[in-house]
């Protein structure tokens, strides 16, 4: 196994922890999961993602010497972290508090965000054989990137709800702030897309 597989093997495994807080994030929001229960998980699961970081980044500086691709990987990694860090943001907060109402668009924003990540799991799969998979590769990228869209979308549609209305400060807030964490999701999602593909070009 070269050094190269040896670290997209554990990317491999980086990206599961994504794939599975995108999971949590649509069981809470369409009610199947408790808050505190998905939150303790997705903690647990923060907390594997800081223990495999440092065997992860020993692997990359090992498969890669050119600085482009070491900033490539270490941008997609840097991602995939923040990603699940984010994760547990939303849901640390969902869990010790629940102002107003639940908006319908928490819903489709957490399941744009699930099927993202879940894209980007499948992707990673595929990297067991970049040359076989690769156009199957592309287009989950731009699924990715129509997610993260529809995404925006929704944002703006909540933040014009929140504003347009005759809503309470402290719900305003509440729900800014998750809304924002949750296009965050999306957006580091999308983002891993360019930098995966400028590696696997060479790979």
């Amino acid at each position: 196994m070269s050094k190269e597989d040896k670290f997209f093997e554990r990317l491999r495994d980086f990206a599961g922890f994504t794939g599975r807080v995108g999971f949590l994030l649509e069981e809470t929001a369409e009610g199947r999961m408790a808050v505190s229960e998905s939150y303790k998980e997705c903690s647990d699961i923060k907390m594997k993602c800081r223990e495999s970081y440092g065997l992860l980044m020993e692997r990359m500086y090992k498969a890669y010497k050119d600085p482009s691709q070491l900033d490539n990987a270490r941008g997609l990694i840097e991602r995939m972290y923040h990603i699940v860090d984010i994760s547990k943001s939303i849901l640390g907060q969902l869990d010790m508090a629940m102002v107003g109402e639940t908006p319908e668009e928490l819903t489709l924003m957490a399941r744009l965000s699930a099927a993202s990540l879940s894209e980007l799991k499948k992707i990673m799969d595929y990297t067991t054989d970049v040359s076989e998979n690769f156009m199957k590769m592309e287009a989950r990228c731009r699924r990715i990137y129509t997610f993260e869209e529809r995404g925006d979308d929704c944002f703006r549609r909540m933040m014009k709800k929140l504003y347009g209305s005759e809503t309470k400060a402290a719900e305003l807030v509440y729900w800014k702030e998750i809304f924002d964490h949750l296009e965050e999701v999306l957006d580091a999602s999308a983002g891993t897309v360019p930098l995966l593909q400028k590696i696997i070009t060479r790979y």
